[in-house]
């Protein structure tokens, strides 16, 4: 039998064999298509066979390695996908701007209501996939689709693959999280009439939010006017129809995104995107995530403005050179979270000193009143509470600075549509650069070390 001149060979994924055949020696006679089977059998090749080929490369007296065999291979899993039945991203219910200028007021449709039993969210289940068969008649698992993750919030529910409202009131999506909330409506002012706001839900107001006021809220916060003087803090988005006048008193904070017209002197901190349409002005503004500004005008002007991925804006800075810093690569919340332990270690592990001296001094006494024995029970209760404070800031610093160092901060970049003017600081990661000259069109990154400019496309 010509077994040794039949060569075969399968892929390290058992999904191909290849056949090949050597010449026999002088006087005997190629290889016979049974032969081959015989072999291909041996060699555990009995799935996809191409008999037509086979035939071929006999009849050739092929000596290339062919391709013989084909096992079919798995198909992959579809990824699981959302569907959403309520807008999402609030800037799309702005009223619309007109050709002049203007805005008409008759659309405004900030506000978006859902009746109990209403579908919010639709979801289409990732598959299993198919599986294949290899070359060797052996089943090839197939990658499950994947899977995505979406969080319950108050008074939603699962309905099979369905996300439905139990209650009626607001959608609102924050983060993977959606949740409806429970809506209190002012359709005045927030001010000397109404008192200062706080409110477990979402809070709408038809005017403005006046100086020296407060709205908090659990849910969002919507304000069809302006912000003039006021505290808003909210868990959820806040949507600011109008814009936040700050008069250096405004404070803005919520765990969601902003949308504003505009800010001008005033303290902003967003744990997500804050979108501006016209500009910044004079302010310190901190995103988690991405500050992206709108219009032609979308300008940044004065004042300190921080975002960990990513600023979008028209212009930055002024012709008159106004000092603008802006900074992208490291969350703000994380440098402020660092400071505000750097500032409470020191009194804490003074604290403990003395908690820790106290307690030397009643071990050397041989006896102790019962006040004093009341006294080291307290001493070594408040020196555990310590301690515990002090690991946990120890923890959270090392985290903090893993999760900074960790982030490659190369990712953060600062996109001007227009003209950085002269005047303006730029800070990526560790890298600073301060313009002193107009430069129209930029794409700034971080590399190695540098504030990079290339053109913007």
């Amino acid at each position: 039998m010509g077994l040794e001149q039949v060569k075969v060979e399968i892929t390290s994924d058992q999904m191909q064999g290849y056949l090949r055949l050597d010449p026999p020696p002088e006087g005997m006679a190629w290889p016979t298509y049974e032969e081959v089977r015989t072999k291909l059998k041996e060699e555990g090749v009995v799935f996809g066979l191409k008999e037509e080929v086979i035939h071929r490369v006999l009849e050739e007296k092929s000596g290339k390695l062919t391709l013989i065999a084909e096992g079919v291979y798995p198909i992959k899993g579809e990824d699981a996908s959302l569907k959403y039945f309520f807008e999402t991203d609030r800037v799309r219910l702005f009223p619309k701007e007109l050709e002049n200028g203007r805005v008409d007021h008759r659309e405004l449709s900030l506000v978006q209501n859902v009746q109990k039993g209403q579908t919010l969210v639709e979801k289409k289940p990732a598959t299993l996939g198919l599986p294949g068969t290899s070359v060797k008649g052996e089943e090839v698992k197939a990658i499950p689709g994947k899977e995505v993750n979406v969080l319950l919030g108050k008074n939603v529910a699962w309905e099979e693959n369905r996300i439905i409202a139990t209650c009626d009131g607001e959608p609102t999506k924050i983060g993977n999280k959606v949740t409806i909330q429970v809506v209190h409506e002012i359709r005045d002012n927030v001010g000397y009439k109404t008192g200062n706001i706080d409110f477990v839900g979402s809070v709408h107001i038809r005017g403005d939010v006046e100086n020296g006021f407060t709205v908090k809220a659990s849910g969002d916060v919507v304000i069809t006017g302006n912000v003039e003087g006021g505290i808003i803090e909210a868990e959820g988005n806040v949507t600011i129809n109008g814009g936040i006048i700050g008069q250096d008193k405004t404070k803005i904070k919520c765990n969601g995104n902003l949308y504003a017209r505009y800010i001008d002197h005033a303290l902003v901190d967003v744990e997500g995107e804050i979108k501006v349409r016209d500009a910044i002005l004079h302010s310190v503004v901190n995103s988690g995530q991405k500050i992206i500004l709108g219009t032609k005008k979308g300008l940044i002007m004065g004042g300190v403005v921080r975002a960990a991925d990513l600023i979008d804006v028209q212009h930055l800075g002024s012709k008159m050179g106004t000092q603008t810093e802006v900074e992208v690569g490291i969350n703000p919340g994380f440098r402020r979270e660092i400071n505000d332990i750097e500032k409470r270690l020191p009194s804490l592990e003074k604290e403990l000193d003395m908690v820790d001296k106290a307690l030397v001094l009643l071990e050397k006494k041989e006896e102790l009143s019962s006040k004093r024995e009341e006294l080291k029970a307290k001493l070594i209760r408040t020196s555990f509470v310590l301690k515990a404070e002090k690991r946990k800031l120890d923890n959270r610093r090392e985290e903090i600075t893993y999760l900074i160092n960790e982030r490659q901060l190369e990712r953060g970049c600062i996109k001007v549509r227009q003209t950085i003017h002269p005047g303006v600081k730029v800070i990526i990661g560790k890298a600073v650069r301060i313009f002193k000259d107009d430069l129209n069109f930029a794409l700034l990154t971080y590399e190695e070390g540098e504030v990079s400019i290339q053109p913007y496309r």
